[in-house]
């Protein structure tokens, strides 16, 4: 019984002493659009898988009223992550946005009708960012700027701050 523990305490304090091993991270994502007078924001969820020392892959599912996201991005870390909580990271992604918005028509001799339009945009971005990664809790922070151009009206939108914070779990 008592070799059972001891190989129990050990195996957690590697866990919980490499957390910068952990290869899959868990965590809240949210996208701002600071370009807007109304800051709008889709907030949500988000999982990311470390392949490799500096490449990982995420994808996450946000949205907001009127607005769902589907994304997935390929990140490239600076630094070493075994030798520095601290991170600089570039990625580029792709995405689908679907919306759903009221519109009014306007006909002759009708009242003015009201619709429901739904309709969904691919699009791809780029993005830069710091992170850190705080051990003691097996947390990460992050923050970056990202830019998104759409595919079917061929619009460039940038101007959009990412904030997330994950949860590294294996």
């Amino acid at each position: 019984m008592k070799k059972i523990t001891l190989v129990l305490i050990l195996t957690a304090l590697y866990f919980v002493s490499y957390g910068q091993d952990h290869k899959w991270a868990f965590g809240f994502y949210g996208d701002v659009h600071i370009e807007e007078p109304s800051y709008s924001g889709s907030f949500g969820v988000q999982g990311k898988y470390d392949f490799a020392n500096r490449h990982a892959l995420q994808a996450q599912v946000h949205g907001r009223s009127g607005l769902a996201i589907l994304g997935a991005d390929y990140l490239f870390s600076f630094f070493d992550k075994t030798k520095s909580n601290f991170n600089v990271f570039l990625g580029a992604g792709l995405g689908e946005e679907f919306y759903t918005f009221s519109q009014e028509i306007f006909l002759e001799d009708v009242p003015p009708t009201t619709i429901k339009v739904r309709d969904n945009v691919f699009v791809a971005n780029g993005q830069v960012g710091l992170s850190y990664y705080f051990p003691a809790v097996g947390l990460s922070l992050y923050s970056g700027y990202k830019a998104k151009f759409s595919f079917e009206d061929e619009s460039f939108s940038p101007n959009y701050l990412m904030l997330g914070v994950r949860y590294h779990l294996w």
